[in-house]
C-alpha cells in the first residue's frame, strides 16, 4: 500500500477525539498484544537499566518519558528498586482494563527470573509486590502502591514539581516523535535535572515509519523514504498527532548533546532489519539543514536504531 494512503487516514484520525486510540485499535486485535507488550516492554526497560551504572541501595528517582498505552515500563522501573517513577505522555492512553489484561503476565515465571538479576528486592519481596500489583482495583491504588507519578498531558514544569533532580531519565522509541523545538527544551531541562551520578538512557528509531510491518505497510519504500521530501511536503502528509516523526538521525543527538553539555558514555547503533538502500542524492536540502555542520550524507541512513548512554559532563 502506497504510504500516503496510511497517511491520509492518520490525517483524518488525528482531527477526531478518539482518533488515537482507533489508529492503535488495529495493533490490539493480535490475540497475543497484551503478552507480546508485557515481554518487550520490560526486557526493553531491564535491557536500558542495565546500561546505566546506578546503586538502587540508594533512594533514586526514575523519569520515563512516554508512557504510551502501558504502564509496563513504569512497573518495571519500580520493580527494580526505583523508590519513585514518574511517566509522563502528552495524551492519556492508558486504561485500566488494558492493564488488568496485561498484569497476569507479570506473574509469569519468565518474568521473575529476569527482573530477579538485576532488583535490589529478593524473589519473595517481588513476588509479593507482584501479588500485591495482581490484586488492586484502580490506578490509583497502584500509583500508590508503587509510588509511580503518572503525568499526562505533561509539562517540563509539572515533572519539576515531582522531583527537583533525577537519577534516571529513559524513553523507549519516542524520541523521534519529538519536534526539534521540544527536544532543545528537553536536553537543555536534562542537563539541570540529572544528578552527578544519574544516567540517561534512550533508545531512538530513525526509520521512517511508513516502511514499518503491519498491515499498511509500504513494502516499496525505503526505511529511510522519509528523507527525500522537503519539510513542507513532509508536513502536509505527516505533520499531524499521530504520524508525526521528526526524521532525525543520530548525528542530531550528537549535537544536543555537545551543545547542552551532556557526556556521551555510549552510543550502539544498529540495524535490526533489512536495508533497502535508498540513493543518497535524494535526500532533501531541508534535511540537511537541520544540521549545524557538513553532513556525510551515508551517516543519515548508517543506523535504523539507535541507544543513547547519557550523563552530565564535569564542568
Amino acid at each position: 500500500m502506497d504510504w500516503r494512503i496510511k497517511a491520509f487516514v492518520q490525517k483524518i484520525l488525528a482531527v477526531s477525539r478518539f482518533g488515537d486510540r482507533m489508529n492503535h485499535s488495529l495493533i490490539t486485535l493480535n490475540k497475543d498484544y497484551h503478552k507480546n507488550v508485557v515481554t518487550y516492554q520490560s526486557h526493553e526497560a531491564m535491557r536500558k537499566f542495565g546500561l546505566a551504572k546506578l546503586d538502587l541501595d540508594k533512594k533514586l528517582t526514575a523519569l520515563e518519558i512516554g508512557t504510551g498505552y502501558s504502564l509496563v515500563s513504569a512497573i518495571t522501573l519500580a520493580l527494580l528498586g526505583f523508590d519513585k517513577v514518574i511517566t509522563v505522555d502528552i495524551t492519556p492512553d492508558i486504561t485500566f482494563g488494558s492493564f488488568v489484561k496485561q498484569r497476569k503476565y507479570l506473574c509469569d515465571d519468565a518474568f521473575l527470573k529476569r527482573i530477579s538479576g538485576h532488583s535490589k528486592y529478593s524473589i519473595f519481596e517481588l513476588e509479593m509486590k507482584i501479588k500485591s500489583i495482581q490484586e488492586v482495583a484502580d490506578f490509583e491504588s497502584l500509583f500508590a502502591l508503587l509510588n509511580i507519578k503518572y503525568i499526562a498531558p505533561y509539562a517540563f514544569d509539572a515533572i519539576e514539581k515531582e522531583a527537583a533532580q533525577l537519577d534516571y531519565i529513559t524513553s523507549q522509541v519516542v524520541l523521534e516523535h519529538v519536534a526539534p523545538d521540544v527536544l532543545e527544551v528537553l536536553f537543555s531541562k536534562t542537563k539541570s535535572w540529572l544528578t552527578n551520578d544519574g544516567y540517561c538512557v534512550h533508545t531512538i528509531n530513525f526509520i521512517d515509519h511508513f516502511a514499518n510491518p503491519g498491515l499498511f505497510r509500504d513494502r516499496s519504500i525505503s526505511e529511510f523514504n522519509f528523507l527525500k521530501y522537503p519539510d513542507k511536503y513532509w508536513a502536509f502528509w505527516a505533520g499531524n498527532s499521530i504520524a508525526y516523526t521528526n526524521r532525525l538521525s543520530y548525528l542530531y543527538y550528537i549535537e544536543l548533546c555537545e551543545k547542552h553539555q551532556i557526556e556521551i558514555v555510549d552510543f550502539e547503533g544498529e540495524n535490526y532489519r533489512d536495508k533497502v538502500a535508498l540513493d543518497l542524492s535524494l535526500i532533501h536540502d531541508d534535511i540537511l539543514k537541520k544540521y549545524s555542520g557538513k553532513v556525510n550524507r551515508e551517516q543519515l541512513t548508517q543506523y535504523q536504531r539507535g541507544t543513547f548512554i547519557l550523563r552530565n559532563r564535569a564542568n
